[in-house]
């Protein structure tokens, strides 16, 4: 689509249009009101000339008719009876044969005068006649046309040109208010829209260039508040979720430990009942813990200190640490593939609390076996943990991610898990400008690669 002319160029085009219409269509005006003008003194004077081809002076009653029919016709003349020499003159220019002829006929006094000669003086009349020598056969002398008014002339012209500028304001006018006026006024109903609460509108067709940056801007606001009013019912689902997980998570194990404390208060219990209980308050310490930390990280971003992290050495950390929960599970903790030089920025302690989240999830969801490797790829280090066991349900793959999100697998009690462990790792991640994803490895199992932007070290 063209992009849209700015409304001082629509102006100076209309500004243009407004004079070189009115201006153009008086010309044409002008030059046709004087064909229009010439052509009906063309039209009388070839009538008088007409008349005098049939016209006699040899008798009053005959010189009284033609003065009739001039008169009729608004012509001026003096004639005479044309001379027998005119007829002998070797000329072959008619204009100069009238004109001899005219003259010969005029030589003694005219015998037919008009109400012109015999009325007053001729020559103030006759200023507004043209002249022209005429000869028949009979009749030879001048003939006085009456000359086009320039009034006419002029008001034709004046008159066209305002019809001109007439239809040009029409256009313009037309033209606003089909690319201003009612773009302006779909602007405003949409803005009342919007303030309803009802945020679909549509583009706007203008050419208008700063209508169509209201109208882009408006439009903007509205997928704005749009987008945002999703993510706000997203949140609020999220966290009606959140309540409904955590009131189930914390009632489970106070059932239980409430119970344990009972039974140990009769004297009916005996030390697995106390373990069940401390298994139990421990369980509750981590659910809350992890709940504080996954509340804190929604504005972690702001919160890291960035600097380069070996990632190497980080690796080993997180693997030392989740060490002695391979062990208990008797799993077999391996750190391979791991390229050398690879670094990232980031916070580090932020970082560990990634890796050993995910490797704490590899070891009590997988087999007997998990390996974490690292190497970098497209300007970004890849770090990826993998484990033998029977991998994720494909239909928790886009949910493995949402805090408190329950699958027969991940949120199994005897795991011990919290079910925010993946969240806040993915958290963290994407604070620093990365990402988790999930997927079940080819060779059998589940894997999870975190992807962090590459850093110098």
């Amino acid at each position: 689509m063209r992009r849209p002319l700015s409304l001082h160029v629509w102006l100076g085009f209309a500004l243009a249009l407004a004079m070189a219409v009115p201006a153009l269509a008086g010309l044409a005006a002008w030059g046709a009101a004087g064909w229009w003008q010439a052509g009906r003194e063309a039209h009388r004077r070839d009538r008088a000339v007409a008349v005098l081809r049939s016209a006699q002076l040899d008798t009053p009653a005959h010189r009284d008719a033609l003065l009739r029919r001039l008169a009729a016709l608004g012509v001026e003349a003096q004639l005479g009876p044309t001379a027998a020499e005119t007829k002998a003159v070797d000329v072959t220019d008619a204009k100069v044969v009238d004109a001899m002829a005219a003259k010969m006929a005029l030589a003694d006094k005219p015998e037919l005068l008009t109400a012109a000669f015999t009325q007053g003086d001729p020559k103030a009349r006759l200023d507004r006649y043209r002249q022209i020598p005429v000869a028949t056969a009979t009749v030879g002398g001048l003939l006085w046309v009456p000359r086009e008014s320039p009034a006419t002339r002029w008001a034709i012209t004046l008159g066209a040109g305002l019809a001109a500028l007439g239809a040009a304001l029409v256009v313009i006018v037309v033209l606003l208010r089909r690319w201003v006026l009612q773009p302006l006024a779909r602007l405003a109903a949409d803005a009342e829209r919007i303030a309803g609460g009802e945020l679909d509108v549509e583009p706007l067709p203008t050419r208008a260039r700063e209508v169509a940056q209201v109208g882009d801007a408006l439009h903007g606001m509205a997928r704005g508040l749009s987008d945002a009013l999703r993510t706000s019912t997203a949140a609020e689902r999220e966290r009606r979720f959140m309540v409904t997980a955590i009131a189930h998570d914390l009632r489970t194990p106070l059932f239980t430990l409430r119970g344990s404390l009972e039974a140990l208060e009769r004297g009916v219990g005996d030390a697995r009942y106390l373990d069940r209980a401390q298994a139990k308050a421990a369980h509750l310490d981590r659910l809350v813990s992890d709940l504080f930390t996954f509340s804190r990280l929604e504005y972690a971003r702001d919160a890291i200190a960035f600097e380069e992290v070996d990632v190497g050495a980080l690796a080993r950390r997180a693997a030392e640490d989740a060490e002695p929960i391979a062990a208990a599970r008797g799993c077999v903790l391996q750190v391979r593939g791991m390229e050398s030089g690879l670094a990232v920025r980031g916070d580090a302690d932020a970082l560990l609390r990634v890796l050993t989240n995910l490797l704490d999830n590899a070891i009590r969801h997988g087999g007997g076996r998990v390996v974490l490797g690292a190497q970098r790829e497209n300007g970004a280090v890849r770090l990826e943990i993998v484990d033998d066991g029977p991998g994720f349900a494909p239909d928790d793959l886009d949910h493995v991610f949402e805090p408190l999100f329950r699958s027969d697998r991940a949120r199994a009690p005897a795991t011990g898990g919290t079910g925010l462990g993946l969240a806040i790792a993915r958290r963290l991640a994407r604070a620093h400008g990365g990402d988790i994803e999930a997927a079940n490895d080819p060779a059998g199992g589940a894997r999870a690669t975190l992807t962090l932007p590459a850093g110098r070290l």
